[in-house]
């Protein structure tokens, strides 16, 4: 098995980069960490390279594959008008329009794409530290899923919140929530 652990940023401040808020957040989202790591990886964007630093490694690659995008990006107007209509999130309002979540799915995978990648570079038992961004993690992780629907993965993912993508050679096995609901 090959283990990439992929966590979505902290929060953000006024800014591109963390809040102070968020790099408190990150520091105390360490105990969700494993204790080490054979590659670590981020996202370009500041906010991602923060909270990769704020978990404590400076040495880590930039990925574009794991730059933030708005999965549902030409469905973006009707996403939001439903999400406003219904007081729901952007992410869960894609379920409402076919389109959108089809849309998604699609996103999905090409992400899942980007972390086998990272997997393949991994020995046996290997582990890979990912930081990126909500929507498009959790249309990569429904993946590993029995249903895509956000209930599976227990909702959305917050901010320092992963998944853990195992793989078995080139096969998700299985995807593994970490919350921050306990720290």
């Amino acid at each position: 098995m090959r283990f990439v652990e992929v966590f979505r940023h902290s929060k953000r401040g006024e800014g591109k980069g963390l809040s102070e808020e968020g790099r408190e957040l990150a520091l105390r989202a360490r105990s969700l960490l494993t204790p080490s790591y054979d590659l670590c990886v981020s996202s370009p964007k500041e906010r991602a390279r923060e909270t990769m630093q704020a978990f404590g490694f400076e040495n880590y690659e930039l990925d574009e594959a794991f730059t933030a995008v708005n999965p549902w990006e030409p469905f973006d107007a009707g996403v939001s008008k439903v999400a406003r209509e219904r007081g729901i999130s952007q992410l869960a309002a894609c379920w409402q329009i076919p389109e959108a979540l089809s849309y998604l799915k699609l996103q999905g995978e090409t992400f899942l794409g980007a972390v086998k990648r990272v997997a393949r570079r991994l020995p046996e038992n290997g582990r890979a530290l990912v930081v990126s961004h909500g929507g498009i993690l959790e249309a990569a992780a429904l993946h590993g899923c029995a249903r895509y629907e956000l209930a599976e993965l227990g909702g959305e993912i917050g901010f320092c919140e992963g998944v853990v993508f195992k793989f078995d050679g080139e096969d998700l096995a299985a995807v593994e929530m970490k919350r921050t609901g306990s720290l």
